[in-house]
């Protein structure tokens, strides 16, 4: 009984009433940035739309947790952020781990929220609620106006994983306990995965370097961060391929009508992926190619993602080391033996 004074009380309805009451307060934001001005919108809610819904999501995440036990003392050890555990001497040479402190009044973080849904055995698709969770927190530093593409983006992605689960893992029919705010997020999901599927056939007319595709699916229009960009006609009536003309191929952007050129989205994409710390003592993943000069050859792949260029010569014939771009013109040598081998010429 000592130990439960210790830790803060628990409602976990409480934690549901807030958790939907914060979805569709983020639903309403979310409507209302992407209104014209003339029509009551407010781009400046963009912002508070995502805070709201992943907030809102977490506190749904925590209710399941909380409802995983009877006993609400038991939920309460669940929720709320534990105290630390450190090491202490046994009394005889020897060391046992015991908890510090009380109680923490704040609850649990989403690291460790995923850890009580493994141990409870809580299906959840983890990869997207962490691309969600780094959109928030890339957001939180952005002014709110150029981001209404992505937000859009973000409402998309979340639905599905919210729709499943409130249908299994709360057992509950996601329109009901949403109301309005659920035909919304439905409509919008829709809309935005029937584009999806346009924007991509539409390029597949448009030249796109085979190695540089998936890349083209991470290009965010320059001017709201949205995804659903096209081709732009002009430059398909003008019979131009991005492999070729990428100096002249613009896309469109279906969600603020903003265009610009395609091709240097696809090579920040790549090398923001492949992005390092030379402070660290990091190399560098995609340098220049020598054949198209185009910042896409990856050097762990030894090709070029754009115009397809290999290596002639991968490896030294005498030593093994890995050999690359300016290495191709020593003969399959690296500069070392190739300086050996001259030098031993010229002697």
């Amino acid at each position: 009984m000592a130990q439960q004074r210790l830790i803060p009380e628990l409602d976990a309805e409480k934690l549901r009433e807030n958790a939907l009451t914060s979805i569709r307060l983020g639903v309403e934001d979310f409507e209302r940035c992407l209104r014209q001005p003339d029509e009551g919108g407010d781009p400046a809610r963009a912002l508070s739309a995502i805070r709201n819904l992943f907030a809102g999501v977490l506190l749904l995440f925590k209710y399941k947790i909380a409802t995983c036990v009877d006993d609400p003392a038991d939920a309460a050890t669940l929720i709320f952020m534990p105290p630390e555990v450190l090491p202490q001497s046994d009394g005889a040479r020897g060391v046992e781990w015991l908890p510090v402190g009380k109680f923490k009044p704040t609850t649990i973080d989403v690291a460790t929220i995923q850890k009580r849904f493994e141990a409870f055995d809580i299906e959840v698709d983890w990869d997207v609620i962490n691309k969600l969770q780094k959109c928030r927190n890339h957001l939180e530093h952005l002014h709110p106006a150029n981001t209404l593409g992505e937000v859009a983006d973000f409402v998309a992605e979340l639905f599905p994983v919210l729709r499943d689960f409130i249908q299994t893992q709360l057992q509950e029919p996601p329109a009901e306990i949403l109301a309005e705010a659920w035909q919304i997020m439905l409509l919008h999901h829709k809309f935005f995965v029937d584009t999806s599927r346009q924007c991509k056939l539409a390029w597949n007319d448009a030249g796109v370097p085979k190695g540089m595709e998936p890349w083209l699916d991470e290009c965010q229009c320059e001017e709201c961060a949205s995804s659903l960009l096209m081709p732009s006609q002009d430059s398909l009536d003008l019979g131009e391929l991005v492999e070729h003309n990428d100096d002249r191929f613009r896309y469109a952007c279906l969600a603020c009508g903003h265009g610009g050129l395609i091709g240097p989205l696809m090579v920040e994409a790549l090398n923001k992926a492949h992005d390092y710390d030379p402070r660290d003592g990091e190399e560098p993943c995609v340098e220049n190619c020598y054949q198209c000069d185009h910042g896409t050859f990856v050097i762990y792949e030894q090709a070029c993602l754009w115009c397809a260029a290999e290596l002639d010569y991968t490896e030294c014939s005498m030593c093994d080391e890995a050999l690359g771009q300016d290495d191709q013109e020593n003969g399959g040598l690296c500069s070392y033996h190739a300086y050996t081998f001259e030098k031993a010429m010229r002697d």
